[in-house]
């Protein structure tokens, strides 16, 4: 199925893209061609890959194997409030003081 350049247009409006934008009609028209083009041949990919056998292959839901040693869930309290709050523009009771946001 060849992808026209109806359906990039359409396509396009839908994702509030200017094709055109800063282009003379002939350009324009040129890009718009052109996306066609690179559309319908990652179609055609997609239909290469849905002739694949995928029968009883596990979801590859990541390539890396993402194995994290246990660590000891124990909370260290490393800083003191007044440490945390000495670089701060302004502290009120133990806590940043901001401007109010309406």
């Amino acid at each position: 199925m060849a992808v026209t350049e109806e359906q990039v247009h359409k396509t396009a409006t839908l994702a509030r893209l200017d094709l055109a934008q800063g282009q003379t009609p002939e350009q324009a028209q040129a890009t718009v061609a052109r996306m066609a083009a690179q559309l319908d041949a990652i179609v055609g990919y997609m239909d290469i890959l849905n002739e694949v056998t995928t029968e009883g292959v596990e979801p590859l839901y990541s390539p890396m194997l993402h194995v994290a040693p246990p660590r000891p869930d124990v909370a260290h309290k490393r800083r003191t409030p007044q440490e945390i709050l000495a670089n701060a523009p302004q502290a009120q009771d133990n806590f940043f003081a901001v401007p109010p946001v309406i």
